[in-house]
């Protein structure tokens, strides 16, 4: 009667630690990172630097200059090798500062945690990110490009 009750607990903790294995998700360091405020005003001048078009990810060198001009950045953008990497965008509303993290999983499907703190006013707050491309496969569902 032992031997049954023993087997089948043995069975069970292998069937959890395969489902552990298949459900393992890895954080993913940024390479790269900027972050920082944008103080929009109420001008018309001020449009293009809205943050809704920039909120992904950047696959190419063209995205990520527009990104830095757009945005007033005085740094020059990076030269990024982006078939080894890619650049994640996380922005949030009013003077807040998004603190991105990332986690990838056993299928390739990358994640993204913005978390910030919620004080009202203008502006914007941004993360950009560089990561490496290697293992993912899509981000937040979707398929990378």
């Amino acid at each position: 009667m032992r031997f049954p009750i023993l087997a089948v607990t043995v069975g069970l903790m292998l069937l959890a630690k395969m489902c552990d294995a298949a459900n393992a998700q890895e954080a993913l360091k940024p390479v790269q990172h900027w972050g920082g405020l944008i103080k929009e005003s109420g001008k018309k001048s001020a449009a293009p630097k809205s943050k809704a078009s920039w909120q992904g990810y950047l696959s190419n060198q063209d995205a990520l200059e527009k990104l830095f001009d757009a945005w007033g950045l005085k740094e020059k953008p990076p030269k990024i090798d982006f078939k080894k990497q890619i650049v994640f965008v996380q922005t949030c509303n009013g003077p807040n500062l998004p603190q991105a993290s990332y986690t990838l999983d056993a299928a390739g499907k990358l994640t993204a945690d913005n978390k910030h703190t919620l004080k009202g006013g203008p502006g914007f707050g941004y993360s950009i990110d560089v990561l490496d491309r290697t293992g993912i496969k899509d981000y937040q569902g979707k398929p990378l490009e």
